[in-house]
């Protein structure tokens, strides 16, 4: 009877022992991967604890695709990976929405994208870089007005002739405020 209670013992922690280790190998820490897998996924290193097991075995996946790339399309997933973090979960999941609707298209509607995509990205290399505006360094009040008195620095200055916004528009924010990220 104790050989029966012993022998049974025995199987449950050897079968909890394999669960885990299999349970680990699809969950893996960032520990637990190689070091070449660390190097390739980098970038969201600090993300790794926080991604479900799913997406870990997609981002292995990419790890074991990786060194068939070209050198391009190395340095392109890189960027795209830290781009990635810095997005928050809000604008990932929407980014995740977009692709699963862009994949739902008709293959005919998703080339037709693709090459829209590419004509657009050709049109931005040709076209030469805007030049950067410089703002005035001498604070709006220090300049006098028309008439004398000191300018409302909650006042915009005027635009230059043959620059005004159409009827109805207003300016845009270079930056969003706090309430809007």
């Amino acid at each position: 009877m104790a050989k029966a209670h012993l022998g049974i013992a025995l199987a449950l922690s050897l079968g909890f022992s394999v669960a885990h280790a299999q349970s680990s190998k699809q969950n893996p820490s960032w520990g637990q991967l190689t070091p070449e897998q660390q190097k390739i996924l980098a970038p969201i290193q600090d993300e790794w604890p926080k991604l479900d097991a799913p997406r870990k075995r997609k981002w292995i996946g990419i790890t074991q695709r990786y060194p068939k790339m070209t050198p391009a399309e190395q340095a392109r997933l890189q960027k795209r990976m830290q781009e990635w973090v810095t997005l928050t979960p809000e604008q990932r999941r929407a980014a995740r929405d977009k692709y699963r609707e862009f994949e739902q298209l008709p293959p005919a509607e998703r080339q037709a994208i693709r090459e829209k995509w590419d004509q657009y990205k050709q049109e931005l290399a040709q076209k030469p870089p805007a030049a950067p505006v410089q703002e005035s360094t001498a604070p709006a009040e220090s300049a006098p007005a028309e008439g004398g008195q000191a300018a409302d620095s909650a006042q915009p200055a005027p635009a230059p002739p043959g620059t005004e916004p159409a009827a109805g528009t207003e300016p845009v924010a270079a930056t969003p405020s706090p309430q809007q990220q």
